[in-house]
């Protein structure tokens, strides 16, 4: 019993509600845990890089136009950035900066953690994006990131996970897995045990993936809304960026899990220009927080992986 009462104290002090900026309640890490939440956005974005294939090597002219590339990419982040932390008056309190990285992936995509890293894929320069493509590219992980998406899954995941040392070891589960009648003692509560341990893992496992697929198509819409006022804010026409968005889609090569969902974003952005309107540039900038310190340090673009 005394297992079950600290395990339910853990499972509420490692849980809290909030608000994203969109309005939506969410589950969020309370501030003891924030930093675990960044060490573990961190792994799980490096672990994404890790399983991508790598992009060859450029050669001499290439050379020279992925450093173009990498250049543009510092421009469009820094334009981004500036609007951020002038929309978003807290996020000052959360992160000190965004940090855009340039992965030489062979893949389009692009990542992003709890931190303030965005990281884009090299593939995405071998489609020759407009600029207001890109920079809708980049503002949308920066939504996930502002919009604390990244603290949700985080915290959805130390839920399931405490959630299941609560109910497997009380419904002791373990031993349906642990194999037959055991003809001594001790062998059943050590093959209790071990049944008990991998039932829990697995279950922690899948019951985290289950739930973070679950939150996705929200935090996905919600990410793509805000990037629209966050390129609003920045300059962009909405018009502008959903016709660019939109005339990309029949030439997105393959069918990676990355191209699929921004061609999945590109209609919902249509569908969302046809909807209520999004603030105009001007509209968009009287909301901006003024008074905001500035002389931030740069955006990073590098090449590290």
């Amino acid at each position: 019993m005394s297992r079950v009462l600290l395990s339910v104290f853990l499972l509420f002090f490692v849980t809290a509600c909030a608000t994203s900026p969109e309005g939506r309640q969410q589950l969020m890490a309370p501030a003891p845990l924030q930093g675990f939440s960044a060490v573990y956005s961190e792994f799980d974005m490096h672990l994404q890089l890790v399983t991508a294939a790598d992009s060859p090597a450029c050669k001499e002219a290439e050379c020279v136009a992925d450093r173009a590339f990498d250049q543009r990419i510092l421009a469009l982040g820094r334009r981004l950035a500036d609007a951020a932390f002038r929309q978003h008056a807290q996020l000052y309190l959360r992160i000190p900066r965004f940090e855009f990285i340039v992965a030489d992936k062979a893949e389009p995509g692009a990542a992003s953690s709890s931190g303030g890293t965005v990281i884009v894929y090299r593939g995405l320069q071998r489609l020759n994006l407009d600029d207001a493509v890109l920079a809708f590219v980049l503002a949308r992980e920066m939504s996930h990131v502002i919009a604390g998406h990244h603290d949700e899954n985080v915290a959805a995941s130390v839920l399931v996970a405490v959630a299941a040392q609560i109910l497997f070891p009380v419904l002791n589960i373990g031993t349906l897995f642990a194999g037959g009648a055991a003809t001594a003692a001790a062998g059943s509560a050590a093959s209790s045990a071990v049944g008990t341990t991998a039932v829990t893992s697995a279950a922690s496992f899948l019951g985290s993936r289950a739930v973070r697929a679950s939150y996705r198509p929200q935090q996905e819409r919600e990410a793509e809304i805000m990037a629209m006022k966050l390129l609003a804010a920045a300059g962009w026409e909405g018009i502008e960026v959903s016709e660019k968005l939109d005339s990309l889609r029949p030439t997105l090569p393959g069918e990676s899990t990355w191209s699929l969902d921004l061609r999945e974003s590109a209609l919902r952005i249509a569908s969302l220009m046809q909807g209520p309107p999004l603030p105009e540039q001007e509209e968009a900038r009287d909301q901006i927080v003024s008074g905001l310190p500035y002389g931030l340090p740069p955006p990073l673009v590098s090449r590290p992986f």
